[in-house]
């Protein structure tokens, strides 16, 4: 005999604000300020006080703070999102239906949502449509004639989440919502948070002082997009910096301080009737144009690999981008069978010779689920050389990662050329003349 195990209700020890309370609290805030009051601030400050004088039943500083933000989300048109998307341990959501509602947390364990997230199925398309309409830099049509869309939403910070959405093709409307925890991490963060060590975060700070073209491989939440952030962090603030994604999510161009020069594009989905598509593919033939100092991709997943390959083979230096793939080695093959998406399609052979002549380094991440909670880490690094006999481009490990642990090996050395870029850039060279092998010698 089967039991069926029912996963447990969210808690984190935050209260959750009731989605009754928050409908009154924003329909009272709505009014006055169509009534001509302005300051949002005040006058939502003014509502909660009155909800706390009249006896509710949790009046704590923490429940208020929790139901303002609510509210606030409510009012910038995220409905019954806003409480989701406001909480730090929260990574992904999913909705199966406006009350089937599974969250992912950071530590890697999934728990049900204990509240609807829109009163019908029906409601739940009317936000989304709306959403998709006004919150993105280009719109999206999300409508029984384009029932598939993606999108990046500003949910309390300037970039905070990722929605995919589904409908007419499934029973009940499906959504998929990442969101970017560590919008803003450093690499320094990610040393801190136990991510990179201090080897592997000094010798990728190198690798981009130094200019060199790198890609970011790993699986589904790995973290790709997170260290690609973290290595735009390190470019200067004098260079020139081209942008390019399917929805924005890097957001270098939103710190003016940090990246003054920053020319930032997103694609842009055909319409219903089929017209107005601009692919990466068009943007990253249009961007070499700009006179970058370097060009970045937040993901590439098709034919437009091969406009990447081409931009920084022609001499964009510090290029990165991210890329899907299982394992460092994989990435010549996955790259040659992108490149027969391209049209025309990019010949095997070609394929190799572009990624050996574009790319000097793969960073591999991955996603370490335990007992004990999720992890992640750089997996290991690899310098990509000339094609080799075999036909692909050659790979010289560089570093790998003990397994279970963020300790980098050094298991190189570099090409004398790409040591002495990383050395000039302020790379400590004697770190591959240390011992390599698992547990031997000291480091």
């Amino acid at each position: 005999m089967s039991t069926r195990r029912l996963l447990p209700v969210f808690d984190d020890g935050d209260p959750i604000p009731d989605p009754e309370t928050v409908k009154q609290l924003w329909a009272a805030v709505a009014a006055r300020l169509d009534a001509g009051e302005s300051d949002v601030d005040t006058v939502l400050k003014d509502e909660l006080t009155r909800w706390t004088a009249a006896g509710s039943p949790d009046s704590s500083l923490s429940a208020e703070h929790r139901l303002g933000q609510a509210v606030r989300g409510a009012l910038a048109g995220l409905g019954g999102l806003a409480p989701l998307l406001d909480r730090d341990g929260v990574e992904n959501i999913h909705i199966h239906g406006c009350d089937h509602v599974l969250v992912e947390c950071a530590d890697g364990t999934t728990a049900r949502w204990p509240y609807p997230v829109a009163d019908s199925d029906e409601a739940l398309l009317e936000l989304l449509g709306e959403l998709f309409a006004r919150c993105g830099r280009t719109a999206r049509e999300f409508s029984p004639a384009r029932p598939i869309a993606n999108l990046r939403i500003a949910a309390g910070g300037p970039l905070d989440a990722r929605v995919a959405a589904v409908r007419e093709v499934c029973e009940r409307p499906r959504v998929a919502i990442r969101r970017h925890r560590l919008a803003h991490a450093t690499l320094d963060d990610l040393h801190a948070g136990g991510t990179l060590d201090a080897s592997m975060r000094d010798f990728l700070a190198a690798a981009v002082a130094a200019g060199l073209n790198l890609l970011v491989t790993g699986g589904p939440y790995a973290g790709k997009t997170t260290l690609l952030r973290a290595l735009c962090q390190q470019i200067p603030a004098t260079e020139h910096v081209v942008t390019v994604e399917d929805d924005y999510e890097l957001g270098l161009h939103l710190d003016q301080q940090r990246h003054p020069l920053v020319t930032a594009w997103e694609a842009r989905a055909a319409g219903a009737e089929g017209v107005g598509e601009i692919t990466l593919d068009d943007l990253l033939k249009q961007a070499l144009r700009h006179s970058p100092s370097r060009v970045v991709v937040g993901e590439v997943r098709a034919g437009e690999i091969t406009a990447l390959l081409r931009a920084l083979g022609n001499g964009a230096t510090g290029g990165m981008g991210t890329l899907h793939a299982t394992s460092a080695r994989s990435v010549p093959e996955r790259i040659a069978a992108l490149g027969q998406l391209a049209d025309p399609p990019l010949p095997i052979p070609a394929a190799h010779r572009w990624t050996a002549s574009a790319l000097d380094l793969i960073v591999h991440v991955a996603r370490h689920d335990h007992p004990a909670g999720r992890t992640r880490s750089v997996a290991e690094v690899v310098e990509v050389g000339p094609v080799g006999d075999a036909e692909t481009p050659d790979f010289t490990p560089l570093f790998a990662t003990a397994p279970g642990t963020p300790e980098s090996i050094p298991v190189g050395p570099p090409s004398p050329g790409l040591l002495e870029r990383l050395t000039a850039a302020g790379h400590d060279a004697r770190v591959f003349d240390l011992p390599t092998a698992w547990g031997g010698g000291s480091r």
